[in-house]
Order: C-alpha cells, then structure tokens, then sequence
C-alpha cells in the first residue's frame, strides 16, 4: 500500500510541476516571431495555422487575437537597456509612421490585465499623439502624467508589458514584420531620481 501511495504522489507531483512549468512558459517564454527592441510578436497569432503553442498562450494570457488582416499585436516587458519594465519607473515611447489604419500601446500588468487604478489613462494611441514634421512621436508610460502629451498610466501595474496593436496594418505589414518600424521603450528615471 506504500508503495501505491509513493507512486500516486509522484505522479501527482510530477503532473503539477509540468503543467506549472507549461504555463510558465507559454506566459514568460514571449512568442516566436518577428520584433525588435525587446518587442516580440507573432505572424499566425489570431490564424488558423496557428500552432497549439501559439494558441495555448493566446488562451492562457487572455489575448483575444484577430488574424494578421485585422491586427498584429507586438509585446515588450523589457526597455531598449533589457530592463523590466516597472511602475515606479518613467518611460518615454518613441516611434515613427506605423503601417496601419490605427494603432494603440496599452499598459497591461504582470497578471495580463488591466492596471487596477482609476487614471483613465491606460494606454495611448494614434490619435493622443504628436508627430512632428517628419512624423516621429513620443509618449509617456508613467505612474503620472508629466504636463502635455501622449500618456499612459503604470500605477498600480507592478512588473507590467505593454501590447502594440496594429490594426487594418498595411500588406507590407503583414507579409514582414520585420519591415515595421516598432517603437523604442526608453527609460527616464525611476521613483522620482533621474
């Protein structure tokens, strides 16, 4: 009867650290695929060739994808230095013209949803932002707003990611992701030092 029970407890063991280990991965493994700059993301996610990897981590992080015609999601968890992104730290968001009908960055906490904080301000997009002449914008991922601008709320965010979605993205988009010019996630300074 020991020996049963050792048995039935190492399966049930073993059982638990592999599916723990599964879902490890498939939320902090990130997606195979295309990015740059810390950026990541995925050419089949919201596909049907998606593979069942790609579809286990959709469902596990609670990304309601769209294919690749209707919108490429890219993420980064990371600044352009390798660092994790924190909320007690300042960001500033840069990019260029982005190859889509619209598009949005959006602050998501380290369980995969929304900050729970009440800013109203948890993401930015195409429309809140600036370009200058050559069409190069910057925003603000920050626990506060910093005057004027484009700015997103990490309060309450602990270790966050932040998702860019490109929607109605343009062929060139979708047949290289390569090709897209994907915003530089820089930080300013943390907890008010610089």
């Amino acid at each position: 009867m020991a020996k049963r029970l050792k048995l039935a407890l190492a399966i049930v063991a073993g059982l638990a650290v592999g599916a723990g280990s599964a879902a490890w991965s498939m939320k902090r493994g990130g997606l195979s695929g295309a990015g740059a700059g810390g950026w990541y993301g995925n050419s089949v996610t919201g596909s049907v060739d998606a593979d069942p990897w790609t579809r286990a981590r959709v469902a596990l992080t609670g990304l309601l994808a769209l294919n690749k015609s209707q919108a490429i999601y890219f993420t980064t968890n990371v600044d352009a230095a390798g660092a994790r992104l924190r909320e007690d730290c300042r960001y500033q968001v840069a990019g260029a013209a982005l190859p889509a009908q619209w598009w949005s960055v959006t602050v998501y906490a380290d369980d995969d949803y929304l900050p729970l904080n009440d800013d109203d301000a948890l993401s930015f997009d195409a429309t809140e932002v600036k370009p200058d002449a050559a069409g190069k914008w910057t925003a603000l991922v920050a626990p506060k707003p910093a005057g004027e601008g484009a700015w997103a709320s990490s309060r309450k965010a602990g270790e966050y990611s932040l998702t860019l979605r490109l929607y109605q993205p343009a062929r060139s988009a979708q047949d290289d992701f390569a090709a897209i010019p994907l915003p530089t996630v820089t930080r300013l300074d943390c907890g008010g030092a610089a």
